[in-house]
């Protein structure tokens, strides 16, 4: 599945532009409102033209990464980590529960 990175400004359009992709977690919908106050970095994963995953950075810090249900399993969510590495120019510092072991 060939997805597209998109950089989105911190801005209340961008609650919009997710909304269909994290309409069944609220949590990650709440904490895109508090990245999205805090300034940071909003990295979209779009198919077709439209979004199918989103994550906040915090510099070279993911902060985390949402990939819509209907896409799981496809490769997405490593595409999309490979494209903001990518776009970063190196490794992304990942979140404790995103690490692997050893």
């Amino acid at each position: 599945m060939p997805i597209q990175l998109q950089i989105h400004a911190a801005s209340d359009s961008v609650n919009d532009t997710f909304a269909k992709t994290l309409r069944d977690d609220p949590d990650h919908a709440r904490a895109l409102r508090q990245a999205i106050a805090a300034g940071h970095t909003i990295a979209g994963a779009h198919f077709n033209g439209q979004p199918v995953a989103v994550a906040a950075l915090d510099g070279e810090a993911l902060l985390w990464m949402v990939v819509h249900p209907s896409t799981r399993g496809r490769g997405v969510g490593k595409d999309f980590l490979r494209l903001l590495e990518q776009h970063q120019g190196g490794p992304l510092s990942l979140p404790r529960e995103c690490r692997r072991p050893g």
